[in-house]
């Protein structure tokens, strides 16, 4: 193929990508650069993902380039506007704050359909016969690498894909084919220069150098993808972050281009919105309730246990009072043992008087080690008050 039918084939994407909504588009060759492949072995082997298992398990298959498809030659990237202004946060006591891209509607339900919509188009635009693969997230992609090579972003500081002059507030998807396009050129190696604020800003300093985020210190990685208990230490860190955590992003001076997106299903009001109301999420006794709430939402990959974990670390943190009676309920009640271990230590937190009477309960009736060593820490903790 001549450079001149792969530049206007590199065109064509560009506008159907446009008229399927699609805020940018970047075109990379296939294969990740060596690089890349030589920072994920290193974060892996630094031990920096934590318990996230798929990543290692995964890795060959990111290393190749066409893993996903099999004869796939070039790399198509979108990114998707997700910002919506909202006022400052405020707990007011009982709300937990919601990471940004789980305010609206679920984007793995919502980036699909308009990305497969854009691969079914490609064989008209290019007028040949094209084999493509639509995917988001969750494939054995190196997608913000991929997104740096065609020249959508780079990588900052905090790890983000950031946006020059737009910001890192966005989603990405990959589309592979197999056909040759005039990649994009990448944009600048860094922008960030001598910035610094991302890391300073860290509630639990888990980048363990510029460029390198250790999964094991993040509360992006503690709320959302852990299942089991939170340490003490940790739960501190917490604060009011119940799903997720964006203040390596709020910090970052490239934010200040943010602009509103035009896809009224990442606004706040279709979703979540940026806070949920501890008390609620307390209530939720069985996965059906949770599904029904939140399953449209990004919010469901915590899943109902890890969820109501975190509400009662945050109603500890906040001092919530109201939520004595639905904790009580849980460390007495609830089927996961997470959920009544951490129930007992906000119960510890917020009235010694409820927390001994759950404390003393659950060391007669409840076999769990985790719960017996909550209440027993919570009896210890009342004793020395006294």
């Amino acid at each position: 193929m001549s450079l001149d039918q792969a530049a206007r084939d590199r065109a064509s994407v560009a506008r159907i990508a446009a008229r399927h909504g699609f805020d940018v588009v970047g075109v990379a060759s296939v294969e990740p650069i060596e690089r890349d492949r030589e920072a994920l072995d290193a974060w892996i082997a630094d031990g920096h993902a934590g318990g996230l298992g798929y990543m290692e398990e995964s890795a060959a298959r990111r290393r190749d380039g066409t893993a996903l498809l099999a004869g796939a030659r070039s790399l198509i990237t979108v990114a998707v506007n997700h910002y919506a202004y909202a006022p400052p946060f405020e707990a007011e006591g009982r709300f937990g704050r919601v990471a940004r891209y789980a305010w609206g509607l679920d984007y793995h339900r919502v980036l699909p359909p308009r990305l497969d919509a854009l691969a079914a188009d490609l064989p008209a635009a290019l007028g040949r016969d094209v084999r493509a693969r639509a995917v988001v997230d969750a494939a054995p992609l190196l997608e913000r690498a991929a997104a740096a090579r065609s020249g959508t972003g780079f990588i900052g500081k905090n790890t983000m894909l950031i946006l020059p002059r737009k910001g890192s507030w966005y989603l990405l998807g990959e589309i592979l084919i197999d056909a040759e396009l005039e990649p994009d050129p990448p944009t600048l190696e860094t922008a960030c220069g001598t910035c610094v604020r991302c890391a300073p800003a860290c509630p639990t300093d888990a980048f363990a150098a510029p460029f390198v985020l250790d999964a094991r210190k993040c509360l992006s990685y503690w709320t959302i993808e852990h299942r089991g208990p939170i340490s003490a230490a940790m739960r501190a860190s917490i604060g009011s972050w119940i799903f997720g955590c964006d203040v390596c992003q709020d910090v970052c001076p490239f934010n200040r281009f943010a602009e509103e997106t035009k896809w009224p299903e990442l606004r706040p009001e279709a979703g979540v919105g940026p806070r949920l109301d501890v008390l609620e999420v307390l209530a939720l006794a069985d996965d059906k309730t949770f599904r029904a709430r939140f399953g449209l939402t990004a919010i469901r990959y915590a899943g109902r246990a890890s969820l109501v974990r975190n509400a009662a670390i945050v109603a500890a943190n906040l001092g919530t009072g109201a939520a004595v009676p639905l904790l009580a309920r849980r460390a007495r009640e609830d089927a996961q043992p997470v959920v009544r271990g951490h129930a007992l230590a906000a119960l510890g937190a917020l009235d010694r008087t409820r927390a001994r009477a759950a404390a003393d309960l659950a060391l007669r009736m409840d076999g769990d080690p985790f719960v017996r060593a909550e209440a027993t820490s919570v009896l210890e903790g009342a004793s020395r008050l006294e």
